[in-house]
């Protein structure tokens, strides 16, 4: 009996696809599906989908608010000496803290983001991984009493941004520049790394 070529191509494709369907995912996939799914804006996945919709707009407003006070003197340029990425850091830190001389706690943190925050980093510090996740987070930690956990102001330039574990950064939402998350003793900030600034901060996120 002949078997027709086209056949025997398409029984070949069906293979492949069976096989790149049931293909095991690696442990990183894995979480960075799991972790896609904690944070996903979308009701039919996640529960708290309400509460990562509204975390992202504000940090999105954030982002906009930036790039628009991101000008004029405060341009980040190419080819530039120390003195002027001084002078235009130092003008950058002015007009956004001028911007947002009425921020407080919970602006971008909002009271309702706190608690699921918290429950999405939970599981991550407990175990031999969040004993790992701890030991990086506190070799390079700031000296204790150094920063001051007040929304609009300046990270302190002497001192280290701890490193946050990916384990920890896969359970969190995406953010957009120049924000980026880091802990600080037990405590979540948000940071904006073009001006060291604090944008806002979560108390007692990490359980001792």
């Amino acid at each position: 009996m002949k078997v027709c070529p086209l056949l025997l191509v398409a029984v070949f494709a069906v293979g492949c696809d069976h096989r790149s369907e049931t293909t095991p995912q690696t442990a990183t996939e894995a979480a960075q599906q799991a972790g896609a799914i904690k944070t996903s804006t979308d009701p039919a996945v996640n529960p708290n989908a309400a509460v990562m919709a509204d975390f992202k707009a504000r940090v999105d407003k954030y982002a906009e608010l930036h790039k628009d006070l991101a000008k004029g003197a405060a341009t980040q340029k190419d080819n530039r000496t120390p003195e002027q990425i001084e002078a235009q850091k130092a003008a950058l830190v002015a007009k956004v803290q001028a911007a947002r001389a009425g921020a407080k706690q919970g602006d971008i943190f909002a009271p309702e983001t706190r608690p699921v925050f918290r429950r999405l980093l939970a599981p991550e510090l407990k175990g031999e991984d969040g004993r790992d996740a701890k030991a990086v987070m506190k070799d390079d930690a700031p000296a204790a009493g150094t920063v001051s956990f007040k929304v609009n102001a300046k990270y302190p330039e002497d001192q280290p941004k701890p490193t946050m574990p990916a384990n920890l950064l896969l359970n969190l939402p995406k953010l957009p520049e120049p924000l980026e998350y880091r802990v600080v003793g037990q405590h979540l900030l948000l940071i904006d790394s073009a001006s060291d600034l604090i944008v806002d901060y979560i108390l007692n996120v990490i359980t001792t």
